[in-house]
């Protein structure tokens, strides 16, 4: 009797959960990032004053949200700490969106904000803040998994561009978790990975 009032239960919650989250931007997210910059492309980041011969990764923290404003316009936010040894690179950027099209399983979001750079090398330090806009399509591809593709330019000084596959493999109403891949060149190519959960609001 307790087996099946736990699978009847688990069932339930199943049906009524809703995991299409495609059309949905009010959520909060937080993990583990790295980054592995090719030779010369942290140069950059410390204007110029620091080259890396050599590839170099860096790891830390990152955290992502967003918010629905009305039906369509939201706002979104995102930060991220990596280190290594004595070089450390530190991002945040906040934007306004509007989302084009939409479904239960399908839309069509675009972007624009402001992101910022903060470099620390020994007792060096640079910092550089610019414009950006970004345009991507968030599909949701089986019941429990939404991918994002995006494709986000930065004004930076040696402008940035960035293309961003994000997964969502959401477990409940609510709770999912992420599995990310970046790809940005600046002057030299850069490559991102990120693993964490998200909390979305529905």
């Amino acid at each position: 009797m307790k087996k099946f009032f736990l699978l009847t239960l688990l069932l339930s919650t199943n049906v009524y959960a809703n995991t299409d989250i495609a059309n949905n931007f009010t959520y909060i997210g937080f993990g583990y990032k790295a980054t592995n910059y090719s030779s010369d492309a942290m140069t950059p980041y410390f204007g110029d004053k620091y080259n890396n011969s050599e590839s170099k990764g860096l790891a830390g923290l990152y955290l992502d949200a967003s918010a629905n404003i009305t039906d369509d316009v939201f706002v979104e936010g995102n930060a991220d700490f990596q280190t290594r040894f004595s070089s450390e690179i530190n991002t945040w950027s906040a934007g306004l969106g509007y989302v084009i099209k939409r479904s239960s399983t399908f839309s069509v979001p675009v972007s624009c904000g402001v992101v910022n750079y903060s470099a620390d090398r020994d007792v060096r330090h640079y910092s550089e803040t610019s414009g950006y806009c970004k345009a991507g399509i968030k599909a949701q591809l089986a019941k429990h998994w939404m991918t994002d593709l995006s494709y986000r330019y930065e004004a930076v000084e040696e402008h940035k561009n960035v293309v961003g596959l994000k997964n969502v493999f959401q477990l409940g109403s609510t709770f999912g978790l992420v599995a990310g891949l970046e790809y940005a060149n600046r002057i030299e190519s850069e490559f991102s990975y990120n693993l964490g959960v998200q909390f979305s609001f529905i």
